[in-house]
C-alpha cells in the first residue's frame, strides 16, 4: 500500500478530519483526484445525519435576493425548509410601487428535509423553493382587465375541484379575442406591456413584447423584452405563452443569482460538458477504483437509502399501480422485501 493511500485511510478513518458532522463518509470510501489536483470523497459515498442546526448551516452558505430568505424550522421530528417573502400586496393597484411602500411577510409551502438527505439535494431542495415562491409572485403580478374589473387569471389560488366540477365554463371561448385586443388589458407589475414585433415562422408565430414596469420587486422584469413562440395566433395561446415566458424569465434569474459559497450552480456561464467530465471523474468505476469491502459498504448504503424511499402505507396503490403495467415485481423489487 503507497504512503498516499495510507494517509487517505488515515483521514477517512478518523472523524476529527471530517469537514462537517453532518456527513460521513463510509469505511473504504474512495478518494478521488480530480483534474486539479483536489481529493474528494463523492458525495454518494457518504452517510448523511441532518438536524436542524447542520440545515442552518447549509442555508447560511446560500446567497439570494434580500426579499426572499429560506427558512429551517422543525415540527416534532420533521425538519422542513419555508422560504419568507417580504414582498407588495400584489392585489392592489400599488403593487408596483417602489420600495418605499408597505409591503407584506408571506410564507411558501413547506419542503420536507430528510434526515439522510445529500447536502447537494438539500441545497437543490432550496433552490426549488426560491423558484416556486417566485413563480406565485409572477401569477399574481399579472392581471387581466375584464368585465368591468380585473382578474389574475394565472395565480394558484382559484378553485380547481370547482374548475374541474363545471369545465364547460373555463374551457370554451365565449368570444374570440385578438392578440392586439387584450394586450390593452394585461397588466403587469402595474404596467403596461407593448407588442414589439410579430411574426410567422413556419407553422409558429413568434411574439416579442417589451414590460414597461420600472420599479418592479422582481427587478429582472424591468424594462424587459421577452420573445416567445406560439402553436396559434388565438389570443388564448397568447396569452399561455405569455405567461410561461415570464416564468421562465424569473427562473433564469435564480440560475443566475442563487449561489452556494459563492458559486451558482445552475448559472450559464458553467460549462455543461466540464460538469460532464467531472461527473464521469467521481462515478466512473475505472476512475473510482472501490475496493471489495467498499463495494459491500456501498450496496448497503444505496440499499438503505433507496429502501427507505418507500412511502408508509401504499403498498396496495403501489401494487395496483404496476399492476396497471402488468408488473408483477419491478426489478428493483428486493429493495422493499416487506413492501409489495
Amino acid at each position: 500500500m503507497s504512503d498516499n493511500k495510507s494517509h487517505i485511510n488515515h483521514l477517512l478513518s478518523n472523524e476529527q478530519k471530517w469537514q462537517h458532522s453532518y456527513e460521513q463518509p463510509i469505511s473504504y470510501a474512495p478518494l478521488v483526484q480530480l483534474a486539479n489536483s483536489s481529493w474528494v470523497v463523492p458525495q454518494h459515498f457518504l452517510r448523511y445525519k441532518h438536524t436542524l442546526q447542520s440545515v442552518n448551516e447549509v442555508l447560511e452558505s446560500i446567497e439570494f435576493s434580500a426579499h426572499f430568505r429560506v427558512l429551517a424550522a422543525q415540527k416534532g421530528e420533521e425538519i422542513y425548509l419555508q422560504v419568507a417573502v417580504l414582498s407588495p400586496d400584489n392585489y392592489q393597484k400599488s403593487a408596483s410601487a417602489n420600495e418605499g411602500k408597505a409591503k407584506k411577510l408571506l410564507f411558501g409551502r413547506r419542503w420536507i428535509v430528510e434526515e439522510n438527505l445529500p447536502t447537494s439535494e438539500l441545497i437543490q431542495t432550496a433552490f426549488l423553493a426560491l423558484k416556486v415562491a417566485r413563480e406565485h409572485e409572477v401569477r399574481e403580478l399579472f392581471q387581466l382587465m375584464q368585465s368591468g374589473a380585473t382578474s389574475t387569471p394565472f395565480n394558484n389560488h382559484h378553485d380547481l375541484p370547482v374548475m374541474a366540477q363545471n369545465p364547460e365554463l373555463v374551457k370554451s371561448e365565449s368570444a374570440e379575442s385578438r392578440v392586439d385586443e387584450v394586450l390593452k388589458r394585461i397588466v403587469f407589475a402595474g404596467k403596461s406591456i407593448e407588442l414589439k414585433s410579430q411574426q410567422q415562422i413556419a407553422e409558429q408565430h413568434l411574439y416579442t413584447v417589451e414590460l414597461l414596469c420600472e420599479d418592479c420587486q422582481l427587478s429582472e422584469f424591468n424594462k424587459k423584452t421577452i420573445a416567445f413562440l406560439t402553436a396559434d395566433p388565438s389570443a388564448n395561446s397568447f396569452l399561455h405563452a405569455l405567461i410561461t415566458a415570464l416564468v421562465a424569465t424569473s427562473n433564469d434569474y435564480v440560475n443566475e443569482q442563487f449561489k452556494y459559497k459563492g458559486f451558482a450552480r445552475f448559472s450559464k456561464h458553467v460549462v455543461v460538458e466540464q460538469i460532464g467530465n467531472l461527473s464521469i471523474a467521481m462515478r466512473s468505476p475505472s476512475t473510482v477504483g472501490l475496493c471489495s469491502m467498499g463495494k459491500q459498504h456501498a450496496n448497503q448504503l444505496n440499499f438503505e437509502i433507496d429502501s427507505g424511499r418507500a412511502p408508509q402505507g401504499c403498498g396496495q396503490a403501489i401494487g395496483g399501480f404496476l399492476a396497471a403495467h402488468g408488473i408483477e415485481q419491478p426489478e428493483n423489487a428486493h429493495l422493499y422485501p416487506n413492501y409489495l
